[in-house]
């Protein structure tokens, strides 16, 4: 079996002048925990995940928890609404994981298995000839193994 038997086709994906905010809401509303960001002609240039919202190391501030960390000082807590209104705006492009790790249509199931348990990954964008045309997960995964006869 190959990725295209049983990867999900039709990925919601944003494009990269969008804001973090516009993501934010789009991930909210449709249950999403990795978003693809796409340019105007459909090319796969980086990824935002809920890991993204929670404090990694980027520019933007996501968590109250680690806020004092992320800043290096004591901040005033009046201060957050301000510090997300700021990072609301920012453009994904700014923020994104770029070049993510990616697989193909042609992918055999056993190499995303092995990908998707060497690197603990739960999923991944397929690109072919660079441009998003699905998206792979562990519940794909799942669909499979109880597609196959034993």
């Amino acid at each position: 079996m190959l990725v295209k038997d049983f990867m999900t086709k039709n990925v919601i994906s944003c494009q990269q002048e969008q804001t973090v905010e516009d993501a934010a809401n789009l991930m909210a509303k449709e249950n999403l925990s990795l978003l693809p960001i796409v340019d105007a002609e459909g090319v796969l240039v980086g990824v935002i995940t809920e890991s993204d919202f929670v404090g990694k190391e980027i520019e933007v501030p996501h968590a109250l928890a680690s806020i004092k960390e992320l800043f290096g000082q004591s901040f005033y807590f009046r201060d957050v609404e301000l510090i997300y209104a700021q990072a609301k705006k920012k453009k994904l492009s700014d923020i994104m994981s770029k070049h993510p790790r990616t697989v193909t249509s042609g992918t055999s199931l056993t190499t995303i298995i092995n990908l998707m348990i060497s690197k603990n990954l739960k999923k991944l964008p397929v690109v072919d000839d660079n441009k998003l045309v699905g998206i792979i997960t562990r519940r794909d995964l799942l669909k499979a193994f109880s597609q196959l006869s034993s």
